[in-house]
């Protein structure tokens, strides 16, 4: 079965944007032509690839001829800045990544790539638990996970452990942990989670008194104000080390005596023969190997 590129890239389009209109707006078509551009390719492969919602949904087929588009919008894309050396319109890259590595290592990969390559990439951010998500639905090329998930087509690449350290200010241990870290400590102080799939804070709370316990909870959804938010004193939290060491060097925070908790990182994207793909691949694994 053969797909049209025009229909393809309508689907992807419609998913991206959100609605039909909007859709419209960014091909440059009207309205009518994404409706009968969607369902021509639904009679085409005899299936409803998109839940009519606000916003527009991908259906399980659906998303793997997201898939698809994205991968021909890529390789497409670097074919055209090739033949037109590097003078035709940026590359763009869909990738998730977690907010912990946009917030440390992984800005500085993203601009050696721009400097290099003809690219535009857009990051979804989400929790890296979560970003697996992303791959399957055909939004991302690549994702940062903490797991390697089972998708097919997908390579999966090592990119260490983010260490992750259970750390407060001196006020804060003398006013919460005179007596040391216990679960009745635990249970009474404030607790700093990013949001509610954030389970760090739990495993160095599991890690610690063998089980679970219900503290105060302040949820703080950004990587650099959870940090700072942590140095004010509104909580305990476990915070990259990259993100903690120099508040710990200077005495704005101390280290909890619980252990630190090591998340996992994984690069999975889609096997193309993609130099804009694999330059970002080696990229990110030399900055995770220093």
């Amino acid at each position: 079965m053969e797909f049209g590129q025009d229909s393809l890239l309508t689907l992807a389009a419609v998913v991206r944007e959100g609605t039909f209109d909007a859709a419209a707006e960014a091909l440059h078509i009207t309205p009518s032509a994404v409706s009968q551009r969607i369902k021509a390719l639904e009679a085409q492969v005899g299936r409803v690839v998109v839940r009519r919602t606000k916003p527009v949904t991908a259906t399980a087929d659906g998303q793997v001829l997201v898939r698809l588009a994205r991968q021909w919008e890529l390789l497409t894309a670097e074919a055209h800045t090739e033949l037109l050396g590097g003078t035709g319109e940026r590359v763009h890259l869909p990738i998730a990544a977690n907010a912990d590595s946009l917030a440390t290592w992984l800005l500085p990969v993203l601009a050696d790539l721009h400097r290099d390559h003809a690219v535009a990439v857009e990051v979804m951010r989400d929790d890296e638990s979560r970003n697996a998500d992303f791959l399957r639905s055909g939004e991302v090329l690549g994702a940062i996970t903490s797991a390697p998930a089972d998708i097919r087509g997908c390579t999966v690449v090592s990119l260490g452990a983010m260490r992750y350290l259970p750390v407060a200010t001196p006020d804060y241990v003398q006013r919460y942990f005179p007596g040391g870290v216990d679960e009745r400590s635990l249970r009474q102080a404030p607790v700093i989670r990013f949001d509610r799939s954030d389970d760090i804070q739990w495993a160095a709370i599991a890690d610690t008194v063998g089980g679970h316990v219900n503290p105060p909870t302040v949820y703080i959804p950004a990587s650099t104000e959870f940090n700072r938010a942590v140095e004010l004193g509104i909580g305990w939290g476990t915070v990259p080390s990259e993100q903690a060491t120099p508040a710990l060097a200077d005495g704005r925070l101390v280290r909890l005596p619980m252990r630190p908790v090591d998340v996992p990182l994984f690069w999975q994207y889609w096997k193309l023969s993609s130099p804009v793909l694999q330059s970002l691949t080696d990229l990110m694994v030399a900055a995770r190997g220093d």
